[in-house]
């Protein structure tokens, strides 16, 4: 079943013209609005800040992992800014549902709360 969802979030991110070469981010869940994600370019280790109120979808392309921060243009662990750990391809296509696991933090805190982005090559 992973291998299927896989290939439908890969070819949905095609059919979108993403390229593979570091993190897709969308506002809302389920990659929506199409007309407002973002193929985001990385560096290994490079911190990207949302322009956006909520972070409802994020797809690291494979070879990538990436984690959200909390804190705009931060991604060092410090008190209060908290880290989602590591998400690799696919992704997770709807963070209003999903929990990290192991912040203790509520389902969907990332949605409203994902301010930075982070990703390494693994």
């Amino acid at each position: 079943m992973k291998s299927l969802t896989t290939a439908i979030i890969a070819s949905s991110l095609l059919s979108l013209g993403v390229a593979a070469d570091g993190v897709f981010v969308c506002p809302g869940p389920n990659w929506t609005p199409s007309n407002l994600c973002m193929d985001v370019q990385m560096t290994d280790g490079g911190c990207w800040t949302s322009p956006w109120e909520t972070l409802g979808a994020i797809g690291p392309d494979s070879g990538w992992i990436c984690s959200m921060w909390v804190e705009p243009g931060n991604c060092v662990a410090t008190s209060g800014n908290l880290n989602s750990g590591g998400i690799e391809a696919p992704g997770q296509g709807d963070l209003q549902t999903w929990n990290d696991g192991h912040t203790g933090k509520p389902t969907g805190y990332w949605f409203t709360q994902a301010r930075s982005v982070q990703c390494v090559r693994a």
